[in-house]
């Protein structure tokens, strides 16, 4: 007879990084789900919010998987940063699946495709469709390869399933979780990152914004800032930045606002950046993509295409976590 789905039944024994303190698992949830009865079986279902359509759909894990890795990483990359996303993705999902006491991005599903709240996810026909019969033919086997040979993998720390974030491009240095959200997590602390300097985002870009549309843009944010100050140089100054340079507070026409926050609203890329008054624009100086915590994507590519392995990858960016296996039979 097949064991129980369980929360985390079983650690693997595959140390990444600094030895984790605990070596068992957690508790089966209360009512015990079927474990598969081979690998064509789901695992577990979660409920998708497809924001394209507006619709919720259903699905094994492992087929929302493969939608994430699709999504989130250039499919070019070598398999071992395929199958560095996919563990991420999967503890990602595992963290927020209500059959699994998560904490859901909605109250009708589990997570949501759009990025900016969860992961990208796109069913497999959008890529058929993106990349063409013959690209799909040669691609989509390398990303079935990538969720198969991580399938059910997930980081844990002291026995729990990591909350695991991660980005596109960290510019030199990642930066820890307490310098963005003020949560300070023993695995997404900041680490030097040669790796990512083939993104495109690793050097300096710059983003000219006319003054006019940065005022309607933080009004939108809720801090009201005149057109006239912004032209002058005079509307927002940096207050804090972190110790990779990134910026954490800024002053909004004398409001306190998070660098998070300030970059969102402008549709920025990163909060490494500066700026300068030109005339009725400010031009800005923005370096890298994203948060910059935890995994760097290109980072992982990198490493990756130097012979490093998943495990390597994910040790690096997560240090001190464990790979565990979220079943067993």
């Amino acid at each position: 007879m097949k064991r129980a789905i369980y929360l985390l039944l079983f650690i693997c024994g595959v140390m990444l990084g600094i030895p984790d303190a605990s070596s068992g698992g957690l508790k089966p949830p209360a009512t015990g789900l079927p474990a598969p009865a081979g690998l064509g079986n789901p695992l577990l279902t979660i409920d998708v919010y497809y924001a394209p359509t507006g619709q919720v759909l259903t699905m094994d894990l492992e087929t929302y998987i493969k939608g994430v890795v699709a999504s989130e990483m250039p499919v070019s990359s070598n398999i071992e940063a395929l199958k560095a996303q996919a563990v991420a993705a999967r503890t990602v999902a595992v963290k927020k699946m209500r059959v699994l006491g998560g904490n859901p991005s909605r109250a009708d599903a589990d997570v949501t495709s759009d990025h900016l709240i969860d992961q990208a996810w796109n069913p497999e026909s959008v890529f058929k469709e993106k990349w063409g019969a013959v690209a799909y033919w040669l691609n989509w086997p390398k990303i079935e390869k990538a969720c198969q040979e991580t399938r059910g993998m997930i980081l844990t720390h002291n026995g729990v399933p990591c909350e695991i974030v991660y980005h596109s491009t960290c510019a030199g240095h990642t930066e820890a979780a307490k310098d963005v959200w003020s949560k300070d997590l023993p695995y997404l602390q900041s680490v030097p990152c040669g790796f990512c300097q083939d993104s495109p985002y690793y050097r300096g870009q710059s983003v000219t914004i006319a003054a006019s549309e940065i005022s309607s843009k933080l009004g939108s944010a809720g801090i009201s800032v005149p057109v006239s100050a912004i032209k002058s140089g005079q509307a927002f100054s940096v207050t804090a930045v972190s110790p990779t340079g990134r910026i954490k507070q800024v002053s909004v026409n004398g409001k306190s606002m998070r660098g998070l926050e300030f970059r969102m609203a402008l549709g920025l890329k990163s909060t490494t950046l500066s700026w300068s008054a030109k005339g009725d624009s400010v031009v800005f100086q923005v370096k890298g993509y994203g948060h910059g915590v935890g995994m760097c994507q290109y980072g992982a590519m990198g490493m990756a295409a130097d012979g490093r392995t998943c495990s390597e990858i994910l040790s690096y960016y997560y240090q001190g976590v464990r790979i565990a296996q979220i079943f067993e039979e």
